[in-house]
């Protein structure tokens, strides 16, 4: 757990379906989102056009670190 008792956030490629060890943290969805977009732009072509859709699918795959995982959802973007 993080200082002050926030739970940190965290965002797996591998959650969203992609043969990818990309992990983004952070103290809230939108910093983990915003890092999880940028990735996904960078590293595995997805265009901005695109980013809306991507950010939608990505808040589905955080999860509170001090959570078990669920089962990773299914299907990839990129």
């Amino acid at each position: 757990m993080s200082r002050g008792g926030a739970v940190a956030k965290t965002f797996r490629c591998q959650d969203a379906g992609l043969p990818c060890g990309f992990k983004a943290t952070g103290q809230g969805e939108d910093e983990v989102v915003a890092k999880a977009v940028a990735h996904a732009l960078q590293k595995h072509g997805v265009d901005l056009s695109q980013a809306k859709t991507l950010e939608s699918y990505a808040r589905r795959a955080i999860t509170d670190d001090s959570q078990p995982r669920p089962d990773a959802p299914t299907g990839a973007w990129g």
